[in-house]
């Protein structure tokens, strides 16, 4: 699966951004002058972004996303993380991990959990963001702090929860990819499943060969019935009008 070894991936802990090739921005590019390198790229600073990491080595910021598996690229790593840098490409993604700019309506989630466990750089409104849900009704249960204002790591959010509303949980693998490419698939957000794996935040599995990280996805209830019913996985933005006050906890493996 990777041009090095889980060995020398290991031992190549230098930092990729030290020769980033400009051919994969240009208009033109030659697909055999990339650096097309798997290494690592340790993090040493504070406060040092995905997005720093990806301008350092000329890399997508969605591209390092997905390899590393993470929850979300707006997440700030931690002194001492290392990430996995993918191979250069003619066309980084920079977009499509990203949660939508749009304008949010909804004041409450699905079903549950109840507690978002903040991670580092959150504020109030990218909380609201990746629950799809507006600030005000966020702060509404917390009005001690501002919108952006940023939140201390390992603290316990109130969510708002609508009522009456269900949503299923089942276990699934995380095999490749971010939090939003599950949550757009099956029809639920970001936030609701970091709520349910609080502390996960990427995975070394990758790297060291070990097996795919098993996460909890929560997701409408009756996307759960038609599944079963059709053994298909469908939208089932036509059937919101139906819910229910339980949050329904049930454990089936997961086919992708």
């Amino acid at each position: 699966m990777w041009s090095l070894s889980s060995r020398a991936l290991m031992a190549t802990a230098a930092l990729l951004g030290s020769l980033p090739s400009t051919l994969a921005t240009s208009a033109a590019c030659n697909a055999s002058a990339l650096n097309t390198t798997v290494g690592l790229y340790p993090i040493t600073v504070e406060n040092t972004t995905v997005f720093d990491v990806a301008k350092a080595t000329n890399r997508g910021v969605c591209d390092i996303g997905r390899q590393n598996l993470m929850a979300d690229v707006t997440i700030i790593p931690n002194v001492g993380q290392t990430l996995i840098i993918p191979a250069e490409v003619c066309e980084p993604d920079n977009e499509t991990c990203l949660l939508p700019n749009i304008t949010r309506t909804r004041t409450c989630i699905n079903g549950g959990p109840r507690l978002y466990y903040t991670v580092n750089g959150d504020t109030l409104d990218i909380v609201a963001k990746r629950l799809n849900i507006t600030t005000e009704s966020l702060m509404s249960d917390d009005t001690s702090f501002t919108a952006d204002e940023v939140l201390a790591p390992g603290q316990y959010l109130k969510v708002p929860l609508c009522s009456p509303s269900e949503c299923v949980i089942r276990p699934f693998t995380l095999e490749y990819g971010v939090y939003k490419d599950y949550a757009d698939k099956y029809n639920t957000t970001v936030g609701q499943i970091m709520m349910l794996s609080p502390t996960y935040n990427y995975s070394t599995s990758p790297l060291t060969g070990a097996g795919r990280p098993s996460l909890d996805l929560p997701y409408k209830f009756l996307l759960w019935l038609l599944i079963i019913i059709t053994g298909h996985y469908v939208s089932v933005d036509v059937f919101e009008f139906l819910s229910y006050s339980t949050v329904i906890a049930r454990r089936a493996p997961m086919r992708e």
